[in-house]
């Protein structure tokens, strides 16, 4: 075994797909279902854990055990990253993972010190305010410009309370105060955080591994079209493009705080001043990652190679006007535009470059690996069932 995927998302899922394609024997584990689980790519172990961390660090040690060798560590969300994060040293002593995962991407995770991050270095980025809790939040109401959106620190901790949106959007004061009324206590710090204007097709994308002597590798450059929840969910509709300015200010940014490791990042271009503004960097890879692979980028590959397992990947140019569709939810966001979007905060997405793709890519569908698209679905039903 030679590498552990930590959850079994579309995210994933393309980690386990790009490790195994290129000859890695891979496991795989989460605390949920996910399609990846489906995957015939799974060639070592495969385990939920029922949300038990416990359990999922004994049976690490087990893995480890058997390898004989560091296997790589993979975490594909937020939730597996401060698993690492809290158990670093132990997990060094077994597994190789990059030095991002040691603090420095506690500071990204968290939303309000990552702002923080960037107004230390320059980089501009929306306006926002904190707040260690509700009554906080209460208290900001009156200097606060509407609309605007409410945002917790940490994202998977207050995903029961936003039932599968990122953020919450506050048209006015009202909106506002009624939002706080039904939020719970015991969900900690929060930011209000002002809203960028214009389109989402105003949004770049940056991936890519910084290696441990602080080189880029495997770079990658998109534009988001669509996402869901429209405005500001996860992208569902996205084109390979290269852009210079995205990569060199995310680059120039990742050098300065010294990270090293995977990174997925976020911007958009503000047409009050004409600036690309950051809007999050995730130390790992993202939903969205699959399109990098198929547009000839290898990101997780470069990191395994970096960390001691398998060969380095070619560095290829990147194949422009490749399309990624994440079809179930782009048809959700593109009914909500033609329904609502001429009343909605932010005008409809110019979608013209996804028309006449190079090369479509998906999120989860793969010709060679099919079961993880029939089971998707599947969860799809569960998640709506839980919430009703």
């Amino acid at each position: 075994m030679d590498a552990v995927v930590l959850g079994a998302s579309p995210t994933g899922l393309y980690a386990l797909r790009e490790l195994a394609r290129a000859g890695h024997a891979v496991a795989l584990a989460d605390i949920a279902d996910g399609c990846a689980f489906h995957s015939r790519f799974v060639r070592g172990s495969a385990r939920r854990f029922s949300g038990d961390l416990g359990a999922v660090e004994r049976w690490l040690d087990g893995l480890a055990a058997k390898a004989g060798h560091r296997p790589l560590l993979v975490p594909t969300n937020d939730v597996f990253i401060e698993f690492i994060l809290q158990r670093a040293n132990r997990l060094a002593e077994k597994f190789v993972f990059p030095d991002g995962y040691r603090g420095l991407a506690a500071r990204l995770l968290d939303k309000m010190s990552f702002n923080a991050l960037c107004l230390e270095h320059g980089v501009a980025t929306p306006g926002v305010w904190q707040a260690p809790d509700r009554d906080a939040l209460a208290a900001l109401a009156p200097s606060l410009p509407f609309p605007c959106i409410l945002k917790p620190a940490l994202i998977h901790r207050a995903r029961e309370f936003l039932r599968g949106r990122k953020v919450l959007l506050v048209r006015n004061r009202a909106e506002y105060e009624a939002c706080l009324a039904t939020m719970p206590d015991g969900l900690g710090k929060w930011f209000v955080q002002e809203i960028i204007p214009g389109p989402e097709s105003n949004i770049t994308l940056f991936a890519g591994y910084i290696d441990k002597c602080g080189t880029a590798q495997q770079t990658f450059t998109a534009r988001k079209l669509r996402q869901y929840p429209p405005g500001f969910g996860s992208a569902s509709l996205v084109t390979s493009e290269r852009c210079e300015e995205t990569e060199a200010t995310t680059l120039r940014f990742l050098d300065r705080i010294g990270f090293h490791g995977i990174c997925g990042a976020e911007y958009k271009r503000d047409p009050r001043d004409g600036q690309l503004k950051i809007i999050e960097i995730n130390p790992r890879p993202t939903l969205w990652f699959q399109i990098a692979h198929d547009a000839g980028r290898r990101v997780v590959e470069a990191a395994a190679h970096d960390l001691g397992q398998g060969e380095a990947p070619v560095e290829r140019p990147q194949e422009p006007s490749v399309c990624w569709r994440y079809s179930i939810k782009d048809l959700a966001a593109a009914r909500f535009y033609r329904r609502k979007g001429d009343s909605f905060v932010f005008p409809a997405p110019d979608v013209s470059t996804a028309a006449r793709p190079a090369r479509c890519s998906w999120p989860v569908f793969a010709k060679d690996d099919l079961m993880p698209a029939l089971f998707e679905p599947v969860g799809y039903v569960r998640k709506a069932w839980k919430r009703l």
